[in-house]
């Protein structure tokens, strides 16, 4: 039965990402760019949690009614959670991803076109150039979505918080918005590439203005601030869910 039920659910994500992913990649290069690439990513994402069985909970979801273009921030346990801020997150955003993603055919061209941001780790001389990219996004009022931890946690605990998206509310006088996630890691564990059927839970926290930050160390009491905030939404999250 769970061979039947992989090979059911697989033929159906294959049969959504050609019905969504061809018409999105000539979608990505129409103005204003990424927007309408957005909406078919949008209707695959949540195409592909409902046929995967996986069902997600959203708390102080009017908390993003504000409209205001913000630096997103959520913590990072799995794939899942791409799928799930890209099901449920009802403004206009751009991803930060890896460069390596740019580089898969049809995926990466598409994703390219539709403004999403690349990003290499440690490479400082291209910093300048990723944060330019996502301060014209935001100044397009447009959302960013960040990770902070840079990469999956192995353990399911919170890494450190690397200060970029601090930095990029600071340059640029947007909110940072909190995220906590919770159960991604259970539905779709490392290693794996398929989704168990289940619950999981995204908190949406009130925003952080780049203004409360104090004294000279303002990027450093952002970041700490910022991973505070999603320490406690991804707490309350699991409670949600286990309650």
């Amino acid at each position: 039965m769970r061979a039947l039920r992989a090979a059911a659910v697989w033929t159906a994500i294959g049969a959504l990402t050609l019905a969504f992913g061809l018409p999105a990649i000539f979608a990505a290069f129409l103005p204003p760019r990424g927007d309408w690439f957005l909406r078919f990513a949008r209707g695959w994402a949540r195409s592909v949690l409902s046929v995967s069985g996986v069902r997600v909970e959203v708390r102080h979801g009017e908390r993003l009614a504000d409209g205001r273009a913000a630096v997103v921030a959520a913590n990072h346990e799995s794939f899942c959670d791409i799928v799930v801020l890209l099901a449920n997150l009802p403004f206009p955003v751009r991803f930060m991803a890896k460069r390596g993603v740019f580089r898969v055919p049809v995926l990466g061209w598409s994703i390219a076109a539709a403004g999403f941001i690349p990003v290499d780790r440690g490479d400082r001389a291209r910093a300048a150039a990723t944060l330019d990219a996502a301060r014209r996004i935001l100044e397009s009022g447009r959302s960013v979505v960040i990770f902070p931890e840079e990469t999956r946690t192995r353990t399911g605990e919170l890494l450190d918080f690397k200060s970029g998206a601090a930095l990029l509310a600071l340059r640029c006088g947007r909110p940072l918005r909190p995220l906590g996630l919770a159960r991604t890691r259970r539905v779709l564990p490392p290693g794996r590439l398929l989704m168990t059927p289940g619950r999981v839970c995204l908190a949406v926290g009130e925003p952080i203005e780049p203004s409360e930050a104090a004294g000279t160390g303002q990027r450093r009491d952002l970041t700490a601030r910022l991973r505070d905030a999603v320490d406690r939404l991804r707490r309350e999250a699991a409670d949600a869910l286990s309650a």
